[in-house]
């Protein structure tokens, strides 16, 4: 360990005296001072120092601009030798200063990175899903977060360590997020199972991309597909209406969340809401309020009381927002899907609540019907 020297001494009680400064420009200057100090390897300066450097930049970082801090950070990002609370102090800056800590800094922790994710905003996450060899666990507490676009970026770092559940569960959701589909196929060693999955369902670029790099028959697939959804490509059959419909795959099994996202995204608005009474088991008038009420509440609580997954029932409310957008009074603020709301709600509170004729005719508010 290196040892003070009567000059490491003297500079330490300057940079201890200007940061009593109360001027922008001499805390700026011992700002980029303290850098210099830090990122130098000919300076002999021992780790108790170093802490002193880093107790007085905590103090005064409040008062310098971020421009001056980013470059800090920048410096420091690649560094071996720095106080670690220190750079965990700068990655739970403001983006611009975290951004060279939290994508270049080896010095970062699983749990330094754990808690950035729980508590930092959405750059930051991005942040950390772009660095080099996350872990396991960092992996899936971001794409717990159920963002697709840091879902995304995820997959796309292909030195992140993704556990063959997280694969799973990211393939089962790329059939309603279309683009996790590509980079999720484009990942390298992906296991062929999760490949043949996705077959089912991803177009006919992403098939042909699926048969030339995981050798797997076109032909075994086809064969599956056409038992699975033999009654769902029904959807165009003019001669039977769409109650008739939902009620024969509601006989066979064959209706599910899946069949309500298919129904959205291929316009057959009918379908989708009698699909939706159906799993009710509700009247179409009573589920069509639900679903198109001004107060987003009552298709977040019907949507968690079917244990719809919280990445499908956002797809389900942007999907028919439009449809809601024109019922609403033109000078209505448009109002986003009530996802905090998702995740506090259980199927047995959601399902109580749909009980509540107050509640789901739009009398009260969730809160009061629980």
């Amino acid at each position: 360990m290196k040892t003070a020297s009567h000059g490491n001494i003297d500079e330490i009680k300057v940079l201890v005296g200007l940061a009593e400064s109360k001027t922008a420009e001499q805390r700026e200057f011992l700002y980029e001072r303290i850098g210099e100090f830090l990122i130098a390897d000919h300076t002999t300066f021992s780790d108790s120092e170093k802490e002193i450097m880093a107790d007085i930049i905590y103090r005064i970082t409040a008062d310098v601009e971020k421009s001056i801090r980013a470059n800090f950070a920048k410096k420091l990002a690649q560094k071996q030798d720095i106080p670690k609370d220190l750079l965990v102090f700068l990655a739970n800056d403001e983006i611009e200063v975290a951004l060279p800590i939290l994508r270049d800094c080896g010095l970062l922790a699983e749990n330094d990175l754990l808690e950035i994710i729980m508590h930092r905003s959405k750059q930051h996450r991005l942040a950390v899903a772009a660095r080099d060899n996350i872990s396991e666990q960092v992996c899936t507490a971001l794409c717990d977060l159920n963002d697709p676009d840091i879902t995304v970026t995820v997959i796309q770092n292909e030195t992140a360590q993704v556990s063959m559940d997280l694969l799973t569960q990211i393939c089962a959701q790329s059939e309603f997020m279309p683009e996790y589909q590509r980079p999720l196929l484009k990942r390298p060693f992906l296991p062929k199972p999760i490949a043949e999955k996705m077959y089912r369902w991803v177009s006919m670029s992403l098939r042909e991309y699926i048969c030339e790099n995981f050798d797997v028959d076109p032909r075994l697939l086809e064969v599956d597909i056409n038992d699975r959804n033999q009654t769902i490509d029904q959807i165009s059959d003019e001669s039977d209406p769409s109650s008739r419909l939902v009620e024969k795959l509601h006989k066979s099994g064959e209706l599910s969340t899946r069949f309500l996202i298919k129904s959205l995204n291929q316009g057959e608005i009918d379908l989708f809401e009698f699909a939706f009474a159906k799993l009710l088991d509700m009247d179409i008038e009573k589920v069509r309020y639900f679903i198109y009420a001004e107060n987003p509440e009552i298709i977040a609580v019907a949507c968690r009381s079917l244990n719809i997954d919280r990445v499908i029932f956002k797809s389900i409310y942007d999907l028919t927002s439009s449809i809601r957008d024109k019922n609403a009074s033109i000078l209505s603020p448009a109002v986003s899907a009530p996802m905090d709301l998702y995740d506090l709600l259980t199927e047995e509170s959601a399902t109580s609540a749909l009980r509540n004729e107050e509640f789901t005719t739009g009398k009260i508010r969730y809160a009061a019907a629980c």
